[in-house]
C-alpha cells in the first residue's frame, strides 16, 4: 500500500529516518489490525483470543481527553508517549499543549505507521514543529530529534503513557523511556555548549589563522602507529597513585593527556610526548602556567584558546571538525580538507579519537576515572582546581554506577557524559584493544581492568622511538602557498550582499503601518510585495552553501534559536500578517548574524 502523497511528502522532508524504517518495514503488524469502512478507519487491538478497539467503543476524543484531564502539560517541556495509534489522543495533546511544549511520539511498529499513512491524511499533525516522530529499533538515529528539544532549552522531559499502546509491548515502552532520558542527559548540555560558545569558537579560529595556516594536520599521521601503544591519561582521583607506572611505561608507548593532569604529569618528571587543547575558553590555559611546555606538542582545533595556541607556536598539530572557516580556506587554496576529530562530551574523547587516528592499536586509560570517591574528591591531586579548591564535588546528586574493582562509584551528571562518550567510542571501535587503569573509576563497557603490572606486562615489548621523530619530520615539511585575504574574499561579499537584503527586508516590514495587521488588508499590493522578498533573501542565502555554513556556526546560529523561540507566540488577524512578522523576525537573525560575522572578517583583514 503506498503512502498518501501529502503524509510521504512531510515525512521525507522532517522525518527521513521514520520514513526509511517505514518502507523497510514487513507486513507483520503485530497486535495491531487497521479496519476501514468508507473515510472511517479503525484500529483494533488483539489481546489473546479477544480483540478490543484502541481508542474505546466510545468516542475517541472523549477517550483522549479524559487521557489529558490526569495530565498537566507544561511550557518549555518535552513529553515522550508511547505509541501513535490514528493519531487522535496525539492531536487533543497538542491542542492543550502551549506553543513552546514539545511532543516526541515513539512507535514501536514501524508497519502501523506504514497502513495508517496510507489510509488517513496527517499532514497538518506531522507539519507541526512541536512533534517529533521515531519508530522502530532503539538507536541513537531514534532519538536523533531531541537535538531540537535540546536547542531549545526544555526545561523538563517527561513520558506520558497512552495505555492502549503501551500494553502492546511494555518492555520496548520502557526501554525507549530510559533511554531517551540518558540520551537527553548526554545530549542537551553538549547542545548548550556548543551554543553558548559558537562566537568564541570562531573568533578563536580567526585569531588563529595567521599562527596555524600552515601547521600539519593530524591526518598526515594516519595509521603510521599500528606497533605503538597509547596511553590516554585523564585527571580522575585515580591518577595519584599511577605515576610509578606511567614512568615505567613511557618508553613503550605514546602518553597523550588535555591541560587538566598535564601539571602532574610534569611535576612528576613524566612528560608525556603531546598535549590537547580544544576548549575555546581562558579557564582552560591555567593547566599550562607555571610549568615548562619545551619539547611536548600541542595537539588543537583551531578555535582553541589563542594565548595557548601561542605558546605552543612551531608545535601544533590541528583538525577540523565542523569549522566551515578552515574548511573553505582548505578548498579555496586547493589544500586537503582537514582532519574531523571527535569532540564531544570531554576533551580526553579528542584524545581518545586521536589515538584512533595515529593508529594505535592498543589504548590504555589511566586517570580516566569518570567518577568521584566516596568522600567526593573529583580530580587527582595536584592541578589547577586544587588551587581554587573546586577539587571536591557533593556526591548526594551522583547515580552509583559499577565501578572496576568496587561494587559501585559516585557518577554526577557531568561524569555520566563523559562515560557515554567513551562507551560510544569503544562500541564504534570495537577492533582495537582496550585496557583501564582506573581502579577507583567507573566501569567503562567494552574496556576491561588491568592491573599496572598486567598493563605493563602488556605493552613491554613495544617502543615509541618512531614516534617523536616522525613529529619533527612533519613540521619541517613545507606546504604550498596561500592567501588568507584571498580565500576569504568571496565570503566577505557573500556577507555584505546577504546584509543589505535582509536589512532591507527587515525594515519594509517594519514601516508598514499597523492598520495593515487588519484582515481588510490581507491582499495589499505593499504587503504581497513584502511576502516576495523572501524569496530574494532565501535565494541569496542558498547561492553558497559554504559561505552560508560560516555565516551560520557563529554568532547566527544563536540568533536562529532565538528566533525559532519567538515565532512561536507570534500571532495575527490573517495568516499573511502572521507570516510577515514571522519572516521579519527571520530577517533580524540574518542581520544580526551577517553584522557580527562582517565585523570579524573586518578585523582579521586589519591584521
Amino acid at each position: 500500500m503506498n503512502l498518501l502523497p501529502q503524509n510521504e511528502a512531510v515525512l521525507r522532508k522532517r522525518f527521513p529516518v521514520v520514513f526509511q524504517r517505514i518502507l523497510s518495514a514487513g507486513q507483520d503488524m503485530g497486535a495491531y489490525r487497521l479496519e476501514s469502512e468508507g473515510e472511517e478507519t479503525q484500529l483494533w487491538i488483539k489481546r489473546g483470543e479477544n480483540e478490543f478497539l484502541f481508542y474505546g467503543n466510545d468516542d475517541p476524543e472523549k477517550l483522549s481527553c479524559r487521557w489529558l484531564e490526569l495530565i498537566s502539560i507544561e511550557s518549555d517541556s518535552l513529553y515522550a508517549i508511547t505509541g501513535f495509534g490514528l493519531g487522535i489522543h496525539l492531536k487533543e495533546l497538542l491542542k492543550r499543549a502551549t506553543p513552546e511544549t514539545m511532543v516526541f511520539v515513539g512507535e514501536q511498529n514501524p508497519a502501523l505507521l506504514r497502513e495508517v499513512f496510507s489510509r488517513i491524511d496527517f499532514s497538518e499533525l506531522l507539519l507541526d514543529q512541536r512533534l517529533f516522530l521515531a519508530t522502530g529499533e532503539l538507536d541513537d538515529l531514534y532519538f536523533k530529534d531531541l537535538q531540537h528539544a535540546a536547542v531549545q532549552g526544555m526545561r523538563d522531559i517527561d513520558r506520558l503513557v497512552f495505555s492502549p499502546a503501551y500494553s502492546t509491548d511494555e518492555s520496548y515502552y520502557d526501554q525507549m523511556r530510559n533511554e531517551l532520558f540518558r540520551q537527553y542527559l548526554v545530549l542537551k548540555p553538549l547542545i548548550e555548549v556548543n551554543l553558548r560558545t559558537a562566537t568564541n569558537l570562531q573568533e578563536n579560529t580567526f585569531q588563529n589563522l595567521l599562527t596555524l595556516r600552515d601547521a600539519p594536520d593530524v591526518g598526515q599521521l594516519a595509521g603510521q602507529f599500528s606497533n605503538v601503544p597509547f596511553i590516554l591519561v585523564g585527571a580522575g582521583p585515580s591518577l595519584d597513585e599511577s605515576m610509578d607506572f606511567l614512568r615505567a611505561a613511557r618508553p613503550h608507548a605514546i602518553i597523550g593527556c588535555s591541560n587538566t593532569p598535564y601539571r602532574k604529569l610534569v611535576n612528576n618528571g613524566i612528560k608525556p610526548h603531546f598535549t590537547v587543547s580544544a576548549d575555546p575558553l581562558s579557564p582552560t590555559i591555567q593547566g599550562y602556567l607555571d610549568v615548562p611546555l619545551d619539547d611536548v606538542w600541542l595537539a588543537a582545533p583551531f578555535s582553541a584558546y589563542p594565548p595557548i595556541v601561542e605558546k605552543f607556536a612551531g608545535r601544533v598539530l590541528t583538525w577540523s571538525t565542523n569549522n566551515p572557516i578552515i574548511e573553505i580556506i582548505r578548498r579555496r587554496a586547493s589544500r586537503p580538507a582537514g582532519t574531523p576529530i571527535l569532540e564531544q562530551g570531554t576533551v580526553s574523547g579528542c584524545v581518545l579519537d586521536l589515538a584512533r587516528v595515529l593508529g594505535c592499536s592498543k589504548i590504555l586509560l589511566v586517570g580516566q576515572d569518570m567518577a568521584m570517591k566516596a568522600d567526593g574528591q573529583y580530580y587527582t591531586s595536584d592541578t589547577f582546581y586544587t588551587d581554587q579548591g573546586t577539587d571536591y564535588s557533593d556526591t548526594i546528586r551522583a547515580q552509583n554506577l559499577p565501578g572496576n574493582t568496587l561494587e559501585s562509584v559516585p557518577v554526577e551528571s557531568r561524569l555520566f557524559v563523559y562515560l557515554r562518550t567513551f562507551e560510544q567510542f569503544v562500541e564504534r571501535h570495537s577492533d582495537l584493544e582496550y585496557a583501564n587503569l582506573a581502579r577507583l573509576g567507573a566501569k567503562v563497557k567494552g574496556v576491561p581492568y588491568m592491573t599496572f603490572e598486567e598493563a605493563l606486562s602488556w605493552i613491554s615489548d613495544h617502543d615509541n622511538a618512531a614516534f617523536d621523530q616522525r613529529m619533527k619530520d612533519l613540521f619541517e615539511e613545507t606546504p604550498s602557498p596561500m592567501s588568507l585575504e584571498e580565500c576569504l574574499k568571496p565570503t566577505r561579499v557573500y556577507v555584505e550582499r546577504l546584509l543589505e537584503a535582509t536589512l532591507d527586508a527587515a525594515l519594509r516590514i517594519e514601516n508598514l503601518p499597523e492598520k495593515f495587521s487588519s484582515p481588510n488588508y490581507s491582499d495589499n499590493p505593499r504587503i504581497r510585495k513584502s511576502l516576495q522578498q523572501a524569496d530574494h533573501v532565501n535565494s541569496l542565502v542558498d547561492s553558497s552553501k559554504l559561505d552560508y555554513s560560516i555565516l551560520f556556526e557563529g554568532k547566527t546560529k544563536v540568533e536562529l534559536v532565538a528566533y525559532q523561540k519567538k515565532i512561536k507566540t507570534i500571532e495575527g488577524a490573517h495568516n499573511q500578517w502572521v507570516a510577515l512578522q514571522r519572516n521579519k523576525e527571520y530577517y533580524w537573525s540574518l542581520f544580526e548574524g551577517c553584522k557580527w560575522l562582517l565585523d570579524q572578517l573586518t578585523e582579521f583583514d586589519s591584521t
